[in-house]
């Protein structure tokens, strides 16, 4: 039975290798360009994770330091594998460059002057931008767009297009901000949810003995989080 764990687990982690492998080699301009493939292969092919997840990984990848496909790619591979799944999926994405830029370190010098090649490399970076305008309307379809998020998309994009603010303290910004505002939120939703009268209230109520006028709070209706409905409590304090 060991044997086989093992043997199914080696097949994952090969199967986990040659996906980033082919992401990294067919994919030219590496980084965001990647996004596009990296959905595709481990979301509409594989189905490792799905879109949101790939969309809350793709944020955490671009927060902290490294390039965003090789961060992408570790995370990954080690929320399927483990540790060592997270090295063999970053082995694989990275490798293809690797190998290729070793192969033109040498070459480069006798090919720069050709034209064709010329055509070439203009042929990639326009293929590179549609990979990356792909990638971007991919992921602005399934985010969760709010008045919020369209106001930080257009205040960063302002500070970094006309203002050239560094993209590092704009990332930070919205790390603290949106970390504020999600805790501020949750604390005001709490107080508003978690009064009398609530089923959220009832629900943390289970198994404890219920207290006077328990059924209803003004507030909670108020607020129109409850509808108030006509119930009588018997001596034992349960519901008739």
């Amino acid at each position: 039975m060991k044997r086989k764990i093992d043997k199914t687990y080696f097949k994952e982690l090969l199967r986990l290798f040659w996906t980033f492998f082919k992401i990294g080699l067919f994919t030219f301009g590496g980084g965001y360009a990647m996004l596009a493939l990296i959905s595709e292969e481990v979301v509409e092919r594989r189905g490792w994770i799905s879109k949101s997840e790939l969309g809350d990984i793709f944020a955490i990848a671009e927060s902290t330091p490294g390039p965003i496909s090789i961060n992408t790619a570790t995370y990954i591979g080690t929320m399927r594998l483990g540790v060592f799944g997270g090295v063999v999926a970053t082995l694989g994405v990275v490798l293809p460059s690797f190998i290729i830029i070793s192969v033109l370190s040498v070459i480069i010098n006798l090919v720069k002057d050709n034209r064709f090649v010329g055509y070439l490399f203009k042929g990639i970076r326009i293929g590179v931008l549609v990979l990356i305008l792909k990638a971007v309307f991919t992921f602005y379809k399934d985010l969760k767009k709010n008045v919020l998020s369209f106001c930080l998309i257009g205040i960063s994009f302002a500070l970094v297009f006309f203002l050239n603010v560094d993209v590092i303290y704009i990332i930070l910004g919205t790390i603290i901000f949106m970390s504020l505002t999600v805790g501020i939120g949750s604390a005001v939703k709490k107080r508003i949810y978690f009064v009398r009268g609530t089923p959220e209230y009832y629900c943390e109520r289970v198994g404890k003995p219920l207290e006077k006028d328990e059924y209803f709070s003004k507030r909670a209706t108020e607020l129109g989080k409850v509808r108030i409905k006509e119930q009588s409590v018997d001596d034992e304090g349960g519901e008739q």
